[in-house]
């Protein structure tokens, strides 16, 4: 075999394998959106689905002269250091309740998870926070208390379907000891505490 037959050779087996790489890959993708649907599937009744009931929580130490976790997209965020991590099960945060580890200044918090809504309709809710915060729900912005220095109380209305909604907020706290931030929703004539997160 000539030299120019090896390296037909060569490239046969090395364009296989690139065939079979990217088949093993796209294989990967279509198990994980398998895996995912079955998993929103099977979602159907409360707390189904292996799901835990309350909403992740994340404390950081933020650098307080940027401006960058103003942003109002809830995935950009420049975060200097993770302090905590845990589970809440509502956003109902003040200094009287925070892990040991929180930020005394300069501190922000995410909080994710999924509301179960029992039915279709219309939900009253109020965002109330001493300084910024932000609530998205299935990824839009559904509220945000903008005003840096200021108690601020944002009631809104959101339209939704039954089943499980994702629910995002961000809070940024320049002093840990006048922090506060709370979600609420109209629950039979009274704003009460959204206690319905599940993880």
């Amino acid at each position: 075999m000539d030299d120019s037959g090896v390296a037909d050779a060569f490239y046969t087996v090395l364009s296989i394998g690139i065939v079979l790489v990217a088949a093993l890959a796209v294989s990967g993708v279509v198990l994980s959106a398998t895996v995912e649907q079955g998993r929103d599937a099977s979602m159907a009744g409360l707390g189904a689905g292996g799901m835990k009931e309350g909403l992740y929580s994340f404390y950081y130490a933020v650098d307080g002269s940027r401006s960058d976790y103003l942003s109002g997209d809830p995935d950009d965020i420049v975060l200097k250091r993770l302090a905590s991590e845990g589970a809440d099960e509502a956003i109902a945060f003040n200094a009287s309740a925070v892990p040991p580890s929180a930020p005394g200044t300069a501190g922000a918090i995410i909080w994710s998870g999924y509301v179960y809504v029992p039915s279709d309709g219309s939900y009253a809710f109020e965002l109330s926070s001493a300084g910024q915060a932000w609530l998205w729900v299935d990824g839009d912005v559904a509220a945000a208390n903008r005003l840096p220095a200021a108690v601020q109380v944002n009631p809104f209305t959101l339209q939704l379907s039954n089943g499980y909604h994702s629910f995002k907020a961000k809070y940024f706290y320049p002093e840990l000891r006048s922090a506060s931030c709370s979600l609420s929703w109209n629950q039979g004539g009274r704003m009460v505490p959204v206690r319905s997160f599940y993880r």
